[in-house]
């Protein structure tokens, strides 16, 4: 599980801030929105951004993908002299040529032991200023290995798979991710660990993604039964192989049918319907999915998503959540993660929207509730409802106070109308 992901210097982050899935000591809700591990700490099951449009919600997520993929992949896949592609904030001349920080405090479960694991690094454009990675499996927090350009140290916890991934380090690479290539077993489960982590865009219509069990009956049953539970009548669905090629301009089509692979192929899917004669079901007929609506394709992509971490107990965070979603339905979603009964394995939802009907005392804890802001200067401040500079009672009407301006986070509406009324006096 997560315990807190900090990010400094990227995109419209210019200073550190750190999102935190720890509970505070507040009893409420904390049978159903939380969860207890080494019988110390409390973590959330579920939380929400707030904020307004370019606010930087998207830059949170943004950052977190690059530093999974850049802690994972950067090893395998990047070549030498290969830029990173960090983005620091580009408003001050302070910051737009200094480097980019991020940490992540997370918990592996091996057996009946959890482990947490602290790392991080701090990079630049052409190489990785400093990298760490820290454990604490009982009080005391060790390091495992620690690195400042491409002087890296290791202490005995890690010196077996430190000392076979030590001389394949690149500059623009992380110790982690080459560590994890030569099969090291700390590094290769952590590695694993992030690979399953899920982070979406909701904003785009994500790609159907289906898992090898997804056609098989148990698991194909629920996510059914998820889509009748959304109140979509889609009562079946299967997949066909059809030619990549038929989806191409001729053109494109000529030059690929004299390719290397002429056959190539991709998995279509198909959606069942009922059809009736009068009120009587007679049959059903499939339909390809750019038939069903954007909503119906979205939430079907998401069901595969979503099973997984219920099933796996695994992170899944998704931007803009609310696009094209029904509130109720995202309503239904985040009750799923926040229950004992369908999370027993204590799977965490991060999401952003703009749906403020779910931000109520019935759904979350205040310190579920996060909002992000920008400054006059454009950086982005991150804050939770348990931190907002005036204290906030746990039984305040959340959604009500948010949209009347008492916690931030909102669009400046009259500016906007003063400046639309003005552009009207201006062509009268």
């Amino acid at each position: 599980m997560i315990a807190e992901f900090t990010v400094e210097n990227y995109r419209s982050f210019k200073e550190k801030h750190t999102f935190s899935l720890i509970s505070t000591k507040d009893s409420e809700l904390s049978e159903s929105n939380t969860f207890e591990i080494n019988k110390k700490l409390r973590f959330l099951k579920s939380a929400v951004i707030y904020g307004a449009n370019a606010s930087g919600k998207s830059n949170f997520f943004n950052a977190l993908i690059f530093f999974l993929n850049f802690s994972v992949y950067s090893g395998p896949r990047k070549q030498v002299e290969d830029p990173i592609e960090t983005e620091p904030f580009a408003l001050s001349r302070q910051t737009e040529s200094a480097p980019s920080s991020f940490e992540l405090i997370f918990f592996i479960k091996e057996g009946n032991d959890e482990t947490r694991y602290r790392y991080g690094f701090l990079v630049s454009k052409e190489h990785v200023e400093k990298e760490y990675l820290y454990a604490v499996n009982n009080v005391r927090e060790v390091t495992l290995f620690s690195r400042n350009l491409q002087e890296i140290e290791y202490t005995s916890y890690f010196k077996e798979e430190g000392s076979r991934g030590k001389p394949s380090v690149r500059n623009n690479c992380t110790f982690l991710s080459v560590c994890a290539q030569n099969n090291g077993k700390i590094s290769s489960q952590i590695v694993k660990y992030f690979k399953r982590m899920g982070v979406l865009h909701g904003f785009n219509e994500p790609p159907f993604y289906l898992q090898k069990e997804s056609n098989q009956s148990d698991y194909k049953n629920r996510i059914l039964h998820f889509l009748k539970y959304a109140d979509i009548q889609i009562t079946d669905y299967k997949t066909e192989r059809i030619p990549v090629i038929s989806d191409l301009p001729d053109s494109i089509q000529k030059v690929l049918r004299q390719s290397k692979f002429p056959d190539l192929q991709r998995e279509k899917i198909l959606f069942g319907h009922i059809v009736y004669d009068g009120e009587t079901p007679v049959g059903e007929k499939y339909f390809e999915e750019f038939v069903e609506s954007a909503g119906t394709r979205k939430l079907f992509s998401y069901a595969d998503y979503i099973f997984s971490a219920l099933e796996n107990g695994t992170p899944l965070f998704i931007d803009e959540f609310d696009t094209m979603m029904h509130p109720l339905i995202i309503e239904g979603i985040v009750k799923l993660f926040n229950s004992s009964i369908t999370n027993p394995n204590n799977a965490q939802l991060v999401i952003s929207c703009h749906a403020v009907n779910i931000m109520t005392n019935k759904l979350f804890r205040r310190d579920q509730i996060w909002f992000c802001e920008k400054d006059k200067y454009g950086a982005t401040d991150l804050y939770s409802l348990v931190e907002y500079k005036e204290q906030v009672r746990k039984d305040a009407s959340y959604n009500k106070n948010y949209l009347h301006g008492k916690y931030g986070a909102i669009p400046y509406i009259d500016e906007i109308l003063m400046q639309a009324d003005l552009n009207n006096n201006e062509t009268r």
